[in-house]
């Protein structure tokens, strides 16, 4: 079940951190003497005194540290690869527990598994009710060059049972090469160059950050298009580490790293009732539940098109239009779409975003439709919240 507080609630967030910080500063002022850092815009000075004089000071640094540590946080370049956002995304999706970024726990040393010299550790999860975006820091290995990158096994699932029905996820993984799509859909470089090729005609990719790391990054979605991953416990294990070589896998170190991921409970998404047909097409979008990182269309339909082959002939949301003109076409990610009973009286499509989107800000779907079973026409239909 989702958590219901208001996600929106700035000061309840913030002051759950400065009460935390406040209580382990008393802890330390119980000692004899105490050192105090005061963060500044330049350089910090430290202060030393008496704990009873000092108190006030501490809670004060403490506060101000609380108060930036709480709008900046960075969910790294795997993180990026996987799923775009805006340095204020970051900060707001982070805020609100819908993101989490490992690196800023207390405890997130403890979090890395080590194997035969290589450590592995969660860097980045994203989530919301149908999709799972998550990122894993990778230290003590890297691929030759023109090598590509990978894992032997990569197995996620939820809860305990990895055999059992419910634990079933469906699943995606890759190491970042460290390219990714612009507005337009075209590949590029994090920085925004052009991607640049060997003389053999094959792609020049940056598994590596400028420290030597890599990161693997997953895209997880419910198997069931009803259920939910609020609240529930994912895990992740990782099998033997190498490279890829002609459709081959060839293991540089043997060894097992395995996490388990408690997700987030929070609820980013809305219900939003749209009742508009799909022009052209048997289709009319009834309702759409969508968050910053997905979404889930559902449809009702008068006349099933004929199928050919996979193609069902479901009309699929592929980007959105903002209220202020912008127009994000290439949004959606593939995903799954389908009838919900035999009949094909009803229909959905599930997919997740390439990008993070402000949900508030937007003023129309791009649509795009099917014609003797090619998609060939796309449109727009405005929805209003």
């Amino acid at each position: 079940m989702a958590n219901k507080k208001t996600i929106l609630s700035e000061e309840i967030e913030l002051s759950e951190i400065v009460l935390k910080k406040t209580n382990q500063a008393f802890e330390i002022i119980k000692q004899e003497d105490i050192v105090c850092m005061k963060k500044t815009h330049t350089r910090g000075k430290m202060f030393k005194t008496q704990a009873a004089v000092i108190a006030g000071v501490c809670i004060l640094a403490i506060s101000s540290i609380s108060a930036v540590a709480a709008i900046h946080h960075y969910w790294g370049r795997g993180m990026n690869g996987n799923i775009q956002a805006s340095d204020e995304q970051q900060q707001v999706l982070t805020e609100k527990n819908i993101a989490k970024v490992y690196s800023e726990e207390p405890d997130s040393s403890s979090l890395a598994v080590i194997n035969n010299g290589v450590t592995i550790e969660p860097d980045t999860v994203i989530v919301d009710e149908r999709f799972v975006y998550m990122a894993f820091r990778i230290s003590g290995y890297s691929a030759a060059d023109r090598m590509e990158p990978g894992f032997d096994m990569v197995n996620v699932y939820l809860g305990d049972n990895p055999e059992d029905e419910s634990a079933w996820v469906n699943m995606s993984g890759t190491m970042y090469d460290g390219i990714i799509p612009d507005e337009n859909g075209t590949p590029v470089y994090e920085d925004g160059t052009a991607i640049e090729s060997y003389e053999d005609g094959s792609i020049i990719s940056h598994y590596t950050d400028d420290d030597g790391n890599m990161e693997y990054i997953i895209q997880a979605s419910v198997v069931d298009v009803n259920d939910s991953f609020l609240g529930k416990t994912m895990h992740v294990e990782f099998k033997n580490l190498g490279i890829f070589l002609k459709a081959s896998f060839i293991s540089a170190v043997d060894g097992d790293w395995n996490f388990e991921i408690n997700l987030s409970d929070v609820s980013s998404s809305q219900n939003i009732k749209v009742g508009k047909k799909v022009e052209g097409t048997g289709f009319t979008m009834e309702d759409i539940n969508i968050s910053p990182i997905s979404v889930n269309v559902n449809y009702s339909v008068s006349a099933a098109p004929v199928e050919n082959e996979d193609d069902l002939g479901i009309p699929e949301v592929k980007g959105v239009v903002l209220k202020d003109g912008t127009r994000i076409p290439y949004l959606t990610n593939p995903g799954r779409l389908g009838y919900t009973d035999s009949s094909k009286s009803n229909a959905y499509q599930i997919a997740g975003f390439a990008r993070v989107v402000d949900v508030d800000e937007i003023a129309a779907l791009i649509v795009m439709t099917s014609y003797e079973n090619e998609k060939v026409e796309t449109l727009e239909i405005p929805i209003s919240k």
